[in-house]
């Protein structure tokens, strides 16, 4: 009777007085939110909130998701799930109380006028409909196909709502499923046409390590993660603002604020607001900003293209920032009145904006370096040349060798290539301009197992597994052995050698000077660039010039490195040699504090001359110990199989412990790495000495972490890394440029250009100079049926043709600087590309084998700058906001 007259006095109260509907409201509003989340709000610094109650209704599906051979019972109608489970008729007839409608139009659900029941069936039906299609396509997640037996279900509701549960987020607190919550699981699992079925984990793409603590006859588990979500009570977090900020000296001809919107917890119409750019602090043009949000690339038309793909992996360390939940957040807006203690670090004060008249805390904002136009550009062509041959279409892009017909219609896929990444840096600033990437659908397929479509060819030597790592943005997130775009290192460190260096140099500049569009003469070390010649170069790393006599160059080449940024934190045994911090551009042996290193995203850049502790795999790298050569195995090596200098094979066969290690790394092999990013980092190094910059920021992703005010970077201690000393010599980096830019012309670049240019303008080209990599392959040679056969041999006998069936794929590189505007004598962007190459589909070889054939990474680049320089024609929608 009480619970009854206090449901009446709602109802009067409700009736009877308007000004207290909005108190009245309010109150069953906070008690409806409290309820949702479990009834015990987390704390208040936690970044992340599961509602405890709604996955163990979302567990109930565990059990009632079979093999669809085995399903023994018919969805269920809404009569059915009233019958079934009884003890939740009141709340799923759609009668219910007067506050269970009030609780309903708090919560703004979907009231369609249907009873939950009958809401439910139909979602459950859908959920059968969304396993049939998830399980039965040609690359399915789960290994079997399965459906949904009601039956199973019902008996795992019921023990659901019978069992109060307890979790580790909540000490001494136990909750009981409601109703409600077996209602919220349906219509969670349904929504979207059951879209958050791939992102579980399924039998079928597990390893067996977590396989065994599953149930013999479970597909599926679902975990907290999988329905996790922000902290309701720690305020909003901030945006991710893109293209003009107001911040950057060149923002470039798209004069448009973009932010990344449909984040969680985040109310996009926020981010349209000025106090959130920090416009009022800039004192900058408050024009609008647009929103778009990150995912799937659609058409061509489609504003995703402008984000970079994998962007909420870069940030996940700033998360701690934008999110007004963080130890981190809470130091830098703790006021100064509040710090105590000698060890006390106050902050800024606190962070707010005004919503509906009452102050509340946000997150830090973060502006990217991101250029929105370039970065479609880059992406598109990327997409392109992996297989969207929509994309080709709608940029105009075409081969020579294709003719009129599709980008790469002879290869696999209609594919030119398996996998393409690019990274664009602004030489000046250090801004990454563009991160793109792409992989071909098969090429997808190898790491998002467990199997490939019918329409994969089944010969490739790849093993099929699921490794969502491989997934992310190649262009910052794979790596791999440089080959020979390492050249300009080893060239500067020619030039610097302290016997040799002067004169070596005084020549190629006295050539270059007598005819500086010329091509070089055919002993310089420019000739030598252009055309890649590795026998020569490492001729010049071994001290040939002096007999092979005891030779330091190749320390010297290692000492070099660091110039171009290459070698971070490799003095010491480190996971983290040869790797930056891609947000603010820092090297990790420079970075003070723990809470500095949170701060930054560790990715791959560049490593040269570097070995593992002890020579055991899988060590910790550093760079190697300077030791004497042994100098007759150094000219035997030289002398190749033949045993003749200056013969094809120099330096192609050799032998000797550390002496073969370090001809690897010559060769730009070995333990050598680089990634499209790096490998862009190293030339915008050479680039900007070229220029005659002295002063060199190194590539970074971030521009600002700013919050409603002005941006205080000393006190908030998370900006840019600092300008430093440029320690290529100006004169070095001219002349290695000037070898460079004659590679397009006459040199490896050549073929790659004339698959899109004329070979006119190639010849006449001047504001370009790039340079191209091949990594070993040991399967250049052989076709897919060679390597089918070798494959199933290699099976049977592991240790037989191990190399042929390996890891190593076909990689091409090219790296470049060039000129954007046709009036600015200097080098202002660079370009790393790295792509994997693709298989010729009549002959089975891998296409471009060796050096033969146009470099698809050259042509990729090519075609990225000729229409960001304006050489080629690009669609009025891709020209927006070149620069």
């Amino acid at each position: 009777m009480r619970e009854r007259r206090r449901l009446t006095l709602l109802q009067l109260a409700i009736l009877s007085s308007a000004a207290v509907v909005p108190v009245l409201l309010a109150v069953l509003l906070s008690v409806a939110s409290a309820r949702q989340a479990d009834g015990a709000k987390p704390a208040p610094s936690s970044d992340r909130h599961v509602s405890v109650r709604l996955v163990a209704a979302l567990k109930t599906f565990e059990y009632a998701i079979v093999r669809r051979d085995e399903v023994r019972a018919l969805l269920p109608s809404a009569a059915t799930l009233l019958e079934r489970v009884p003890q939740c008729r009141a709340a799923w007839d759609g009668r219910g109380g007067v506050l269970s409608s009030v609780r309903r139009i708090l919560a703004r659900s979907s009231d369609d006028g249907r009873s939950t029941a009958l809401r439910m069936s139909t979602q459950l039906d859908e959920i059968d409909r969304a396993l049939q299609t998830f399980s039965s396509g040609d690359n399915r997640r789960v290994s079997d196909r399965v459906g949904l037996d009601s039956r199973v279900w019902f008996d795992a509701v019921s023990t659901a709502l019978s069992m109060p549960i307890e979790s580790p987020d909540y000490p001494g607190v136990r909750f009981t499923v409601q109703c409600a919550d077996i209602a919220s699981a349906v219509a969670t699992l349904a929504r979207s046409n059951g879209r958050m079925l791939s992102t579980l984990s399924w039998r079928g793409t597990e390893v067996e390590r977590v396989l065994s603590r599953w149930r013999p006859d479970q597909f599926v588990e679902i975990a907290a993660r999988n329905v996790a979500r922000f902290n309701p009570w720690a305020g909003l977090p901030g945006c991710i603002y893109l293209g003009n900020t107001g911040r950057a000296a060149d923002a470039g001809e798209d004069s448009a604020t973009y932010f990344l919107a449909g984040t969680r917890g985040q109310d996009d119409r926020q981010c349209k607001r000025p106090e959130m750019r920090g416009i009022a602090a800039l004192d900058a043009p408050a024009s609008a900003a647009i929103g778009i949000t990150a995912g799937a690339f659609g058409t061509p038309a489609d504003d995703r293209w402008k984000i970079p793909p994998s962007l909420d992996v870069m940030l996940q360390p700033l998360e701690a920032l934008r999110r007004a939940s963080g130890s981190i957040y809470a130091a830098q807006t703790t006021s100064p009145t509040q710090a105590q203690g000698a060890q006390a670090s106050p902050g800024r004060g606190p962070n707010r904006i005004d919503v509906g008249g009452t102050p509340v805390d946000v997150g830090f904002s973060i502006d990217l370096t991101i250029d929105p136009s370039l970065q479609a550009l880059a992406q598109q062509t990327a997409a392109c040349y992996t297989g969207r041959d929509d994309v080709c279409r709608a940029l105009g892009m075409q081969r020579k060798e294709d003719g009129a017909q599709a980008v790469g219609h002879t290869l696999l896929e209609h594919a030119m290539v398996r996998m393409a990444a690019v990274a664009i840096i602004d030489v000046e600033s250090g801004r990454i301009e563009a991160l793109a990437g792409a992989l071909s659908p098969c090429t997808r397929e190898e790491y998002d197992g467990p199997g490939r479509s019918a329409h994969c060819d089944k010969r490739l030597p790849y093993p099929i597994r699921y490794h969502p790592d491989a997934l992310l943005n190649p262009a910052v997130f794979a790596d791999a052995m440089p080959g020979s775009i390492i050249k300009p290192i080893m060239a500067a460190a020619f030039f610097s050698d302290p016997q040799v260096g002067a004169r070596w140099l005084a020549a190629e500049r006295a050539e270059l000077a007598r005819a500086p569009k010329a091509l070089p003469s055919t002993n310089s070390v420019r000739a030598q660039l252009m055309r890649s010649d590795s026998a020569r170069f490492l001729d010049r790393m071994f001290c040939a010039d002096q007999g092979f006599g005891p030779c330091a160059r190749p320390w010297e080449i290692q000492a070099a490195a660091p110039a171009f940024g290459w070698n971070g934190d490799c003095a010491e045994p480190s996971e983290l040699c040869g790797k930056r911090d891609l947000l603010f551009g820092r090297d990790f042996d420079a970075l003070d504090g723990k809470r500095v290193r949170r701060l930054a995203m560790p990715v791959a850049y560049g490593r040269l001359l570097a070995e593992p502790l002890a020579g055991k795999l899988g060590a910790p790298l550093h760079v190697r110990p300077p030791i004497a050569l042994d100098s007759t195995r150094i000219q035997r090596c030289a002398a190749g199989a033949d045993g003749r200098r200056l013969s094809k094979d120099d330096w192609g066969k050799c032998s000797g412990g550390v002496v073969v290690d370090i001809v690897a790394e010559g060769w730009g092999q070995g333990h050598a790495r680089a990634s499209a990013l790096g490998a862009a980092g190293m030339m915008a190094m050479l680039a900007a000495a070229a220029n005659g910059q002295t002063q060199v920021r190194a590539p970074h992703l971030i521009e600002a972490v700013h919050g409603t005010g002005a941006t205080d970077s000393a006190t908030l201690g998370w900006s840019v890394a600092d300008a430093q000393s440029n320690a290529i010599p100006h004169d070095v980096a001219e002349v290695i440029i000037s070898g460079l830019s004659f590679s397009h012309r006459a040199g490896t670049a050549r073929l790659a250009c004339e698959q899109v240019f004329d070979p006119r303008t190639c010849a006449q080209m001047d504001w370009i100079a790039g340079k191209t990599g091949t990594p070993t392959f040991p399967n250049d040679e052989r076709s897919l049926d060679d390597l089918a056969l070798l494959c199933a041999a290699a099976a049977a006998q592991p240790r037989r043709d191990r190399d042929a069936c390996g890891p190593l794929r076909p990689y091409k590189w090219y790296v470049a600087a060039y000129r954007s505007r046709p009036d600015d004598a200097r080098w202002n962007k660079v370009i790393g590309v790295l792509t994997e190459r693709n298989w010729l589909a009549d002959t089975g070889r891998v296409h471009g084998a060796g050096d033969h054939g146009p470099n698809p990474a050259a042509e990729i680049a090519m075609q990225i700058v000729g229409r960001h320089a304006g050489a080629l024609a690009q669609p009025a929608r891709v020209a927006q906001g070149a620069k």
